[in-house]
């Protein structure tokens, strides 16, 4: 397990935690925002496998760190070692953010709620009575399904090829929310894909998650994978004139839920937008 370093003097530390770590984008993100909060804070990638974990944890307790990220393969088997959950962590069944309240380390979920901030922020306009058509029903899925079924939405369509899964996935959404097939789609006011497709460095890089054909006029398309920034389907959909949304916005808007969870500071964008689409142009 790679170590946490030792705070020096009346340095603050925080950092991801899982395996793999090398490709992260949050030591970035975070130190980006603790530099311009002015915090004397610093942002470490730890490389921890599952085997790993329970040692981890004795040593954020031990150590009082103070905040983690949480990536595969950890998100689940985290929460034993947990003092509690919030609720959206525990309907999800999943952690990828860990914070003190007091003495207890409690598990949380940014993911959904980071996704409906970067929506917001990037329609300016109501998402009441909207639908949406989700693609995959993964833990991204989830925690989007799970965001909007808290909101005044419409319809939440969610399709993948294991119909088990994306039922699992419907009941999280409410009564709202129902398992569809890829005719349903062409009613939707936004599209979203939460499927690794598209992936740079992969080889589903240049795959679309569903037929360009399902699309209709009018629909706003959104990808949540954000390396590539423009994925194939995304530029697809921009050649049939549709309005498209990459997924970085998410990324940005989770990680700084986390950052306001740690620190209860709301920190500006702009700056950390840059920075990160500077160093995804630079890896792809």
């Amino acid at each position: 397990m790679g170590k946490f370093p030792k705070a020096n003097g009346r340095e603050l530390i925080a950092a991801v935690i899982g395996k793999p770590i090398a490709h992260s984008l949050s030591p970035l993100i975070h130190n980006t925002a603790f530099k311009q909060d002015k915090l004397n804070w610093n942002y470490h990638a730890i490389e921890v496998s599952k085997e790993q974990l329970e040692n981890c944890i004795s040593e954020v307790r031990s150590q009082k760190i103070r905040g983690l990220s949480v990536t595969m393969p950890l998100k689940e088997i985290i929460i034993p070692h947990l003092d509690g959950l919030t609720e959206t962590a525990s309907k999800l069944n999943a952690v990828n953010c860990v914070f003190w309240d007091g003495d207890n380390l409690l598990g949380d979920n940014t993911d959904g709620e980071g996704f409906v901030r970067a929506l917001k922020s990037e329609i300016n306009d109501s998402l009441d009575g909207k639908s949406f058509a989700i693609i995959g029903s993964g833990g991204a899925a989830r925690s989007v399904i799970n965001s909007l079924s808290e909101m005044e939405v419409g319809e939440i369509i969610i399709t993948n090829r294991n119909e088990s899964r994306a039922e699992y996935a419907a009941l999280l959404g409410g009564p709202n929310a129902k398992v569809g097939s890829l005719k349903d789609l062409s009613s939707c006011d936004f599209i979203v894909n939460s499927t690794p497709l598209g992936m740079s460095g992969t080889d589903s890089e240049e795959l679309l998650p569903i037929p360009i054909d399902h699309l209709s006029p009018n629909q706003i398309v959104i990808d949540l994978v954000y390396n590539p920034i423009q994925t194939t389907f995304l530029r697809e959909a921009e050649k049939l004139g549709l309005r498209t949304i990459s997924g970085v916005g998410m990324l940005i808007h989770q990680a700084l839920i986390q950052y306001e969870r740690w620190t209860g500071i709301n920190t500006s964008l702009k700056e950390i937008e840059d920075v990160v689409a500077r160093e995804i142009t630079k890896r792809h």
